[in-house]
């Protein structure tokens, strides 16, 4: 195995003859502390010492040098380019097809990156996830100048998304966001809230007159004291809806009703969304409606979790998104490997377990 050799097509910016270490010996050490429990620079270069040996022998590594300081490590995950390393990430994967896939699309603030005093991170990047890949395979930084919508734009056109369905959440309930979608040949299923103003009212009306006579199904949870049953309103027929018209192919609409137990408190939530969709039964849209929240639930919690995202303070340049990048892929390696323990861990385990770390490398 050559872990150095995932990052071969990346160029090197630094002046040759001045670098005491490959471009690849770097990143392969960042990863591989990554997927070792390692949260900062500085455990990184304590494993590397720790594991030399292992690193040259198992996994490729020249480190002539020796392994490479926390700066020097620091110094180069700022300055590489974003785009080549997904790149090397997406090289590295399996072929895979998005078709009939569920992509979920959203946001997350680094939150690491919040300057003294302010509430918003420096940093705000927009991923791609399929839950049943457990693989989030797209990622763009929003622009300090612009904003979540227009970045959301933007990756749908970076994303090979044909065939598949797309949903987000209310935020990318914008007409230029669906018709992008559509003009990738993929469908939507799409969170409707008020900021939708005359759309969200007809829909609203729509389907609150209709409710007891639209195709429905119900569902149930139960765990402790907690208990939601959820049921799901489906309309085909959304002719008497002027505004839906006016959105690219715009075929169905869908009402969610919560009613939530906790403890002997009751909360009751309705959530409408609009799909792309034509003649699917209630049922068929649970995945999107409720699977949409795995990006939250299975990539943007594990790396706060597991990661400690939030506590790095990396904040300069490139560095923070590409180590977002590299926390994915290490993410992604953990959820393939079938051992049935936690993320947490696993890191844990491949730290003080080399072999165990090489098995997770060849998943």
């Amino acid at each position: 195995m050559n872990i150095p050799s995932y990052f071969e097509t990346m160029r090197d910016y630094r002046v040759v003859g001045r670098c005491s270490h490959r471009l690849g010996d770097i990143l392969g050490l960042i990863l591989c502390g990554s997927l070792a429990d390692c949260d900062d620079f500085s455990e990184i270069e304590d494993y590397g010492k720790d594991n030399i040996d292992f690193l040259r022998r198992d996994l490729g590594f020249d480190l002539t040098n020796g392994i490479p300081s926390e700066d020097t490590l620091n110094r180069l995950i700022r300055r590489v380019k974003t785009k080549e390393l997904e790149s090397c990430f997406k090289s590295c994967l399996q072929a895979i097809s998005l078709v009939d896939k569920h992509l979920s699309i959203d946001g997350k603030e680094l939150r690491g990156t919040i300057p003294s005093g302010k509430k918003h991170a420096l940093v705000r990047l927009v991923n791609v996830w399929s839950d049943e890949l457990r693989l989030s395979f797209g990622q763009l930084e929003v622009d300090k100048k612009s904003n979540e919508i227009t970045a959301i734009a933007a990756l749908i056109d970076l994303i090979d998304c044909a065939g598949s369905v797309v949903s987000i959440d209310a935020i990318g309930c914008q007409k230029e966001i669906v018709a992008k979608i559509r003009e990738e040949k993929a469908e939507y299923v799409i969170a409707l809230k008020a900021n939708q103003g005359t759309l969200y009212e007809q829909a609203t009306d729509f389907m609150e007159k209709r409710k007891a006579v639209l195709p429905a199904s119900t569902s149930m949870d139960k765990a402790h004291d907690r208990g939601e049953k959820r049921t799901i309103y489906v309309a085909n027929d959304i002719q008497l809806v002027e505004q839906a018209q006016e959105w690219k192919d715009l075929q169905s609409l869908v009402m969610v009703e919560r009613i939530r137990l906790v403890g002997e408190k009751i909360e009751t939530n309705t959530q409408l969304y609009i799909s792309s969709l034509a003649h699917k039964t209630p049922s068929e849209y649970e995945p999107y409606t409720r699977g949409h929240w795995g990006i939250e639930n299975h990539l943007h919690w594990q790396l706060d979790f597991t990661f400690r995202e939030d506590d790095n303070r990396v904040k300069k340049d490139n560095g923070p998104a590409n180590l977002h990048l590299i926390r994915k892929w290490a993410l992604h390696l953990l959820q393939k490997d079938e051992e049935k323990i936690s993320l947490k861990r696993k890191r844990k385990k491949a730290n003080r377990d080399n072999q165990y770390l090489l098995k997770i490398l060849k998943t």
